[in-house]
């Protein structure tokens, strides 16, 4: 089976021993995360670390670094600078577009934006357009933080929801990468992120935030294309290749453009 569903799994800075095994292991990418995952007392310490590391490995990886509000943010885009490997970066608690612009222009690197805070969310369609940016994700926990709403209730859903479908739009618009859903927490819960991807698949995200190596497995196979949808996009394109027409039946379902169109992204996904 076929799947453009792409995983982020995170690794904490403080076990880059984790990292060299996640590198080896079956997530899309490796996301090395220098910011809720170090005490502040431990980031100068970590960034030495991390250079070593970069300097031993052959595989690429992407960051995560601190906010650039914070005073952290300066060394660790100097420290960006200095590391083989790294293959772009997430911009937590992003706000604007001239924040991402600047990341991208001092790193030379694709940048993800990371929305969670109020700020964030109204600027969503400026942000957009910033130079160098690839994709949009969001933080559930900092954004509930920020907003004062109560995860995991329908209330919270409506919300989210409702950013999702603004991450969506505008990364259409502006012909960024499709949005990254965010993280789902208990990975112990193989059926329940396994739904949670599938949601997101089905919204027009293409990629999901991973916590846990054993989340990827349940999350490929929930949001895999079947083999039925995959014969029936062959057929429609085989149809269409051998005949020249717009308009036809395969399977009893009518095809016009737009199925046409659907059916060579499936395939070419």
């Amino acid at each position: 089976m076929n799947n453009a569903f792409k995983t982020y799994l995170f690794i904490p800075a403080t076990r880059l021993d984790r990292a060299s095994k996640a590198l080896d292991g079956d997530a899309d990418h490796v996301i090395i995360d220098l910011e809720d995952a170090v005490e502040a007392c431990n980031k100068y310490a970590i960034r030495s670390s991390l250079q070593e590391f970069d300097k031993a490995i052959n595989q690429s990886y992407w960051l995560r670094i601190n906010a650039a509000h914070t005073a952290d943010y300066a060394h660790d885009v100097a420290m960006i600078q200095t590391l083989d490997h790294v293959v772009g970066v997430l911009l937590p608690k992003a706000e604007s577009a001239l924040s991402i612009t600047a990341l991208h222009q001092a790193s030379n690197l694709p940048i993800i934006a990371v929305i969670e805070t109020a700020k964030g969310v109204l600027n969503i369609d400026s942000m957009a357009t910033a130079t160098g940016l690839m994709a949009m994700t969001y933080g559930c926990l900092d954004l509930a933080k920020s907003l004062g709403m109560t995860l995991d209730t329908p209330a919270s859903k409506v919300v989210l929801d409702r950013i999702r479908a603004d991450l969506l739009l505008h990364s259409a618009v502006n012909e960024l990468n499709a949005p990254i859903e965010t993280i789902f927490a208990d990975f112990n819960d193989d059926d329940g992120v396994g739904k949670f991807a599938k949601f997101a698949k089905d919204f027009g995200f293409d990629g999901q935030l991973v916590i846990h190596p054993r989340q990827i497995a349940p999350i490929r196979r929930a949001t895999a294309h079947d083999d039925a949808m995959l014969g029936f996009a062959k057929a429609v394109l085989d149809h269409h290749e051998a005949t020249g027409e717009a308009v036809f039946s395969v399977q009893g379902r009518m095809v016009d453009l737009p199925v046409i169109e659907w059916a060579r992204g499936v395939l070419e996904r």
